[in-house]
């Protein structure tokens, strides 16, 4: 497909910002679990615009040629400017474009460019770059507090060592600051721990600490021969004390698989992934928004559903239903968990687990979203598998039913083995009249 170029000059001072997503889950003592959200960053590159008007006039021409953040170009990032010469495809961030316009007709404006940055991860050693002596260095502890004050303020340190952390500035040429870049894509944002030292010739203590940024974003303001300068926020963390565990929490990482299977054409999704696909079972699954709630039961009680949300903006789901009737209801839908290595983006074979499978119900469309329910059919069962619990009263849950086994005309039970006797039924008594009423344990 041929996009449309923008290569309109900008001015030399810009910025430019990496962004990815990571789930952080507190643990006990002060211990992490992290869990990236996206395997490619997005990049934001913010250009500033002084044009007199013809070159105004060529901006509002290209931002109504793609209509605003409607269509997709090419940008390249020229080395002249700081960047590494490659192709973007982008789109804009927003559907409006503001100009200050002044005398003559010259205006100044700013734009937006979003794109993926699926850039191969060139490694980089060490967090070991020179920054501006002034910094921000904090001590930080955990304390969970009362909401109400009383006089009774009860309180818990949920941490029994504090953490540091450390603000610092960044002003660096080009090849540096792509280096500075490219360490934090290959920790993913907040996602991989690394090793940093605190020197002592720049205000610090000597000492080497486990740490990770602090934010999912790194924004560089760029000048003039790609010069810029970055401020970064680094926390430290406790490390595992199995470090092969984290290690294998580092490189291998989950994710959701959709399957909906119809005829003319199944629909695989890759849940909110950067990634523009996925190789699983032979089938490519593509990476787009999928929201999915709680398994929750009917109130009937004779089904269990898992309600998901998918994206119609490109009126994908409505452009099946117009070419070949509502296929996907009763369609048969399968989550299935798979396990990524991210070093090599390619999938475990011998790990994988089915969360939810059943047929799709329920189906609605808007302008932007397609919701359904997959069911899953409990054959008039309550719940999946029976509920079993060690007592001298039966189990049985309705007199007289297929496993109480009583036909007589008594028409009350109050389920006790004396009871049974008296109806002749105590061979289908479900119950362990053995037992103690009441047992204490003391501690």
């Amino acid at each position: 497909m041929n996009y449309p170029i923008f290569n309109i000059p900008y001015k030399e001072a810009y910025t430019s910002c990496i962004e990815f997503q990571t789930q952080i889950n507190e643990k006990m003592k002060g211990r992490e679990q992290r869990y990236p959200v996206w395997t490619y960053p997005k990049r934001t590159f913010t250009l500033k615009f002084d044009k007199n008007f013809k070159g105004r006039k060529r901006l509002e021409d290209f931002f109504i040629q793609v209509m605003g953040q409607g269509q997709q170009f090419e940008f390249v990032w020229e080395k002249s400017k700081g960047g590494n010469d490659k192709t973007y495809l982008c789109s804009f961030d927003s559907d409006s474009f503001k100009q200050n316009i002044n005398d003559y007709g010259f205006s100044e404006s700013e734009l937006k460019l979003v794109c993926i940055d699926d850039t191969q991860v060139e490694q980089v050693g060490e967090l070991d770059f020179y920054h501006r002596a002034d910094s921000e260095a904090y001590i930080e502890f955990y304390t969970i507090v009362d909401k109400i004050f009383t006089a009774r303020n009860e309180r818990t340190s949920y941490w029994e060592l504090p953490k540091k952390s450390w603000t610092l500035t960044f002003e660096k040429n080009a090849a540096n600051r792509k280096k500075l870049e490219e360490f934090f894509i290959a920790k993913r944002g907040r996602f991989r721990s690394f090793d940093w030292t605190w020197r002592k010739d720049l205000g610090g203590d000597g000492k080497t600490y486990t740490v990770r940024f602090d934010e999912d974003s790194l924004q560089s303001n760029i000048d003039s021969s790609g010069f810029g300068e970055i401020k970064i926020k680094l926390r430290e963390v406790f490390p595992n004390n199995n470090p092969y565990l984290e290690v294998e929490k580092d490189e291998i990482i989950p994710r959701k698989l959709l399957k909906i299977e119809i005829e003319g054409g199944s629909i695989f999704i890759l849940d909110n992934e950067t990634m523009e696909s996925l190789r699983y079972n032979g089938e490519d699954y593509f990476g787009a928004p999928l929201v999915y709630d709680e398994i929750v039961k009917d109130d009937n009680t004779s089904v269990s559903k898992l309600n998901i949300q998918l994206s119609n903006v490109g009126l994908s789901i409505s452009g099946i239903i117009g070419q070949r009737g509502d296929v996907i209801t009763n369609a048969p839908a399968v989550l299935t968990l798979v396990f990524l290595d991210v070093n090599t983006n390619t999938l475990l074979g011998d790990y994988k687990q089915v969360l939810y499978a059943g047929r799709c119900n329920n189906l609605k469309l808007d302008y932007e979203n397609a919701s359904m329910d997959i069911e899953t059919s409990l054959g008039g069962y309550e719940i999946q598998a029976p509920v079993m619990k060690y007592r001298t009263t039966c189990q049985v849950r309705r007199f007289k039913d297929c496993r109480c086994g009583y036909t007589g005309e008594e028409t009350k039970c109050d389920r006790t083995f004396e009871r049974c006797q008296e109806l002749e039924n105590e061979l289908n008594f479900r119950g362990f009249p053995q037992m103690y009423n009441e047992l204490v344990i003391k501690v």
